[in-house]
């Protein structure tokens, strides 16, 4: 007998969780939305949202109007599925109850942002499966992941709260959608996430339906497989010179964005195969190379990004000319293009560069440091107008005495999201070092509150920290992953640092590894059972892999 939850498994937990579809008849949309996000978070290891208003809207639906797994499916091929905040389930569901029964909607835009196309996680086609066996959805279940599935359940399906469904009456209810995400065999049931809230239905949203009841038996259960996630969603998960794209077999090439004398270098590792060596983008053609080699004005290493323009990649460095540069690779026509420059005079070294909560697309915030040991927090604006156009970026605040090394340690928390976005957009948080050895953490709750010290904590740092946001301590979705930072200190190590961020907590540091190192570049959270990947620039100017798994931390290749 075999036994499957997919609410909690290999001890972790994989489900997102319960929402509410009110009094629509999209239920259709709610299922085959949460068998996306599930199937994200087994393949990616990456909670997410998807809204079930764009799915719903995008198919064409109104309140009233029962859809199917398979329109979706069709939707999320073409169009991919956006996040809420690109389009939310409150807006569409208002679209729809605004107008009488058998109206017809005036056509509108998929997205109320336009920015959709960078904030959409995709699939192939023929990414999904039906299977009508009950065997063979059971080893589905197992081996792959979560099922969607439409039924028509007796009329008191409704009722069902603790305990095993089995049908009171022959009396049919109405067709409905639900995500199946496990089964026992031992006791006989199917294990489903319903759309109909956490109080009202089963317990906690989720009930168990008896094989012997024959509902799930003989009805077409959906899988999918071969999920790609979009950038807006990973994008507090890395740092620094380090991605982790949509690229490869298994969608999640690691990207590398390196100084070479004044040229930027982009290197990439394909992870379908975790053997795969580093190598340089490029054209081989006979004996020529073309390496994607870009830029002749690079001081250091860039800050990288992979925004919501079309899931462009955007670098941020400090240049010649005695500013900060901001490029980007234009994903459609293929080329890497200047954008401009911007900052405070002759910065010093590796910016902080985050796309923010604020405006659609996100505003880019960029904190410089200068000589002088102060930092300055610029802005640019994407959403008034959506362009790139020179001239966009403003300072916002210069704050902070005593620094004495910038890096890439800005990040764009969840903490401080609230329901009501222009109230609650999320904290902004930057780590620096200090001319003493210690680090320095910086909050910005919100504009009018400017930045503001936390505290200090650590000693003997050597060169600026790299900071992230993973997932660690998130538990769902709507959940805050702990801060992991890594920072060279005397001796040529790297400390680990993390901060516990569901109640927010004191720095705990929790190992020292590396030698030779000069600096950290990168840091991000892997699709690799969430191990953390971290770029490291060594004493000898190569830079070199490092990561951590269950067994703590590894010394890799010298990648340059």
């Amino acid at each position: 007998m075999t036994n499957v939850d997919w609410r909690s498994r290999f001890g972790r937990g994989w489900i997102t969780s319960v929402r509410n579809q009110g009094g629509s008849q999209n239920c259709w949309a709610f299922a085959t939305t949460a068998l996306y996000e599930a199937m994200i978070r087994i393949e990616h290891l990456l909670w997410t949202r998807r809204s079930e208003g764009d799915l719903a809207r995008g198919t064409g639906k109104q309140a009233w109007d029962l859809g199917n797994i398979g329109e979706g499916t069709i939707f999320v091929e073409r169009y991919g599925l956006a996040d809420p905040d690109c389009f939310p389930w409150g807006e569409a569901a208002s679209l729809y109850t605004s107008k009488p029964h058998g109206a017809n909607l005036q056509a509108t835009p998929l997205s109320t942002t336009p920015d959709r196309s960078g904030r959409t996680m995709r699939i192939a086609a023929g990414a999904t499966v039906t299977l009508t066996d009950p065997a063979q959805k059971r080893q589905w279940i197992d081996l792959v992941g979560p099922m969607a599935v439409i039924l028509v359940p007796p009329a008191d399906f409704g009722s069902l709260r603790d305990g095993i469904y089995m049908p009171t009456t022959s009396a049919l209810g109405g067709a409905h959608a639900l995500l199946v995400v496990g089964f026992n065999d031992d006791e006989r049931y199917w294990i489903v996430k319903n759309s109909w809230g956490t109080a009202s239905w089963g317990v906690g949203g989720f009930g168990k339906i008896s094989y012997d009841a024959g509902l799930l038996e003989n009805v077409g259960f959906t899988g999918l497989r071969g999920t790609n996630p979009d950038p807006w969603a990973k994008r507090r998960l890395r740092n620094g010179v380090l991605v982790q794209g949509s690229n490869g077999a298994l969608r999640n090439n690691f990207e590398l964005f390196v100084k070479a004398g004044a040229n930027i270098d982009h290197w990439y590792r394909e992870n379908a195969d975790s053997k795969t060596p580093w190598a340089r983008v490029g054209t081989v053609r006979s004996t020529d190379v073309w390496r994607d080699t870009f830029h002749d004005d690079a001081l250091d290493f860039p800050a990288a990004v992979q925004s919501s323009f079309n899931r462009d990649f955007e670098l941020v460095y400090r240049s010649n000319y005695r500013k900060l540069r901001h490029v980007y690779y234009d994903q459609a026509g293929g080329l890497w293009n200047d954008a401009t420059l911007l900052g405070p005079q002759d910065p010093i070294g590796i910016p902080g560069f985050v796309q923010s909560n604020r405006g659609a697309p996100g505003d880019f915030e960029v904190i410089a440091v200068t000589g002088d040991g102060r930092a300055h927090h610029l802005t640019k604006h994407n959403s008034t107008p959506w362009t790139r156009t020179p001239g966009e970026w403003y300072g916002q605040q210069t704050f902070g005495s005593g620094i004495a090394f910038s890096g890439p340690s800005l990040v764009q928390s969840k903490l401080g999201v609230t329901a009501s976005p222009e109230n609650g957009q999320g904290e902004l948080h930057y780590v620096c070092t200090l001319s003493g050895g210690g680090m320095a953490h910086f909050r910005r709750a919100s504009a009018a509150d400017g930045w503001t010290q936390l505290g200090t904590f650590g000693q003997d740092a050597t060169e600026a920290p790299c900071l992230i946001e993973g997932t660690y301590g998130a538990g769902n979705e709507t959940g805050v992953g702990n801060f992991e930072l890594c920072v060279p200190v005397a001796g040529g190590h790297i400390e680990h640092w993390w901060r516990y961020n569901a109640s927010p907590g004191p720095w705990n540091r929790s190992a020292v590894f590396g030698s030779d190192v000069r600096r950290v570049l990168g840091l991000l959270q892997s699709t690799y059972a969430t191990n953390l990947e971290l770029i490291a620039e060594r004493t000898d100017g190569r830079c070199q892999h490092y990561w951590r798994d269950g067994a703590g931390w590894h010394a890799g290749p010298v990648i340059t």
